[in-house]
């Protein structure tokens, strides 16, 4: 290299850096394998949803200083400034004497305090800290929303890249079948149609393959999304843990849920908040009691006016004799405002109920669906087996290897459904019941029946796929 000329030599440094940069900036690029729970943080931290409803906890934050501050001291500075068209003068034994001057300045300053006789600054910094309650119960639903989004599409883009190994695994089992359709078919022992068929079939399942794999797109996408993420930001996820099968008490499901979800909770903030409207409306006509202290500054003196200085106390009651009716009908609006809290409370967990049997439904029929997918799954891959030994010793038919190779794809298909809805059946019943420390509690209480055989859809040395058990 150094019998190179100088720009050769430059050039190839430079070639070479960037080869370099553009590999480590591949490298960067990569995706950072995500577990469920490290995406579930991730999501909380940045998707929008999330943080408005944080950012709406700390305005409530903001309630209760503005509530606080209706009963604190207030001290205010009022300055003026009045100019006349003239002097007013009077004539006193015989001279004219200025009454005014032209020019008036003068400054007040005035501290207020007000007296809560009848408790109504109190009852108002107390709805104060039940809206901010009820916020962080809002807050709270939105994390188990956004925790359920995040496991649902996690499982999402998991179900969909083992469909399409799936269907790469059905492409390549029809591309060994056409190889050997036409490997009879040079020996004579078939005809050109099963050839042409075989084809066909292929070509349909390259199809299926390409769908799969915008399946497989669309599902990053729409996690990244979930997760607050570039849409196009790569995605590589953790496979989940096995399965597990658990019997447990739909009562005591309904109960947890009817005692711990934010929804059930805020509703009963709700109902609290609301009798609190109902006394503040009343104490509408009440009283008003304030003592004021005014400290004034004359900048104008006169000779009727002749003191730079002075101060004033007060005690200032003032009550309303007659408001039109207003008093009367925010009672009555706030009473109706109570018996609806009361209806949203019932609604609220009627609701979750329906929630938690839906959820635990859908549970107990995943569990069935795993246990009939693994069993269908296992004589697929078996009659598969036998129809290709069958075949390519020349006693059966094309149609029984395409019968036995649908059959196994579905199989294959129904398994992976089977699973993934498990998972997140699982997911939608620990948001159901209360969360993730809920659900431990009903477990940890309950029967537990078993765990799932856990089969891994991978292709082998020859590309093959295979259904391998995993033992946990």
């Amino acid at each position: 290299m150094r019998n190179l000329p100088f720009f050769s030599r430059a050039l190839l440094c430079i070639i070479g850096t960037g080869a370099v940069l553009l590999f480590t900036g591949g490298s960067a690029a990569r995706a950072e394998k995500l577990s469920l729970e490290k995406s579930i943080e991730y999501a909380l931290e940045h998707n929008p949803v999330v943080r408005i409803a944080r950012e709406n906890v700390r305005k409530t934050a903001a309630y209760i200083d503005e509530a606080s501050a209706a009963g604190m001291p207030k001290l205010d500075l009022e300055a003026t400034y009045m100019r006349l068209d003239r002097a007013a003068t009077a004539t006193i034994s015989g001279k004219t004497v200025e009454l005014n001057v032209v020019d008036n300045r003068a400054a007040d300053l005035s501290l207020r305090q007000p007296l809560d006789v009848f408790g109504i600054i109190e009852l108002g910094k107390r709805m104060a800290h039940l809206a901010r309650v009820s916020a962080q119960f809002d807050y709270d639903q939105v994390w188990n929303d956004t925790a359920l989004q995040v496991k649902e599409a996690y499982y999402a883009v998991l179900r969909a890249q083992q469909q399409l190994k799936v269907r790469e695994g059905a492409v390549f089992l029809l591309e060994a079948h056409l190889k050997d359709a036409r490997t009879h078919h040079s020996a004579g022992t078939i005809a050109k149609f099963d050839v042409l068929r075989a084809e066909t079939e292929l070509a349909n399942a390259r199809q299926g393959l390409i769908a799969a794999q915008n399946g497989v797109d669309l599902a990053k996408a729409a996690f990244n999304n979930v997760l607050g993420r570039e849409l196009d930001a790569p995605v590589d996820l953790e496979e989940p843990g096995a399965a597990r099968f658990v019997e447990l008490d739909v009562a005591a499901c309904t109960d947890s849920a009817c005692s711990t979800r934010p929804e059930v909770r805020r509703a009963d903030t709700q109902v609290e908040l609301s009798d609190k409207m109902i006394d503040i409306a009343k104490r509408g006509s009440k009283p008003r009691v304030d003592l004021l202290w005014t400290y004034n500054r004359n900048l104008s003196v006169t000779i009727f006016n002749p003191r730079p200085t002075s101060w004033r106390a007060f005690l200032i009651a003032s009550m309303p004799l007659y408001d039109g009716g207003r008093t009367k009908a925010a009672v009555q609006q706030a009473e109706c405002d109570a018996e609806n809290a009361k209806s949203g409370r019932e609604q609220a967990i009627l609701a979750v109920t329906l929630d938690v049997k839906q959820s635990y439904l859908s549970l107990n029929e995943g569990r069935e669906r795993i246990l009939a997918a693994e069993k269908g799954l296992e004589q697929a891959r078996e009659s598969m087996r036998l129809a290709q030994v069958r075949y390519r010793g020349g006693v059966s038919t094309q149609v029984e290897v395409m019968d036995a190779r649908a059959a196994l794809t579905l199989a294959e298909t129904n398994y992976v459904n089977a699973l993934y809805d498990y998972h997140i059946a699982t997911a939608r019943l620990e948001r159901a019941v209360g969360g993730k420390t809920q659900m431990a509690k009903l477990i940890e209480h309950g029967p537990t029946v078993g765990q799932a055989n856990r089969w891994r859809l991978d292709a082998d040395d020859n590309g093959r796929v295979r259904a391998r058990r995993v033992v946990q």
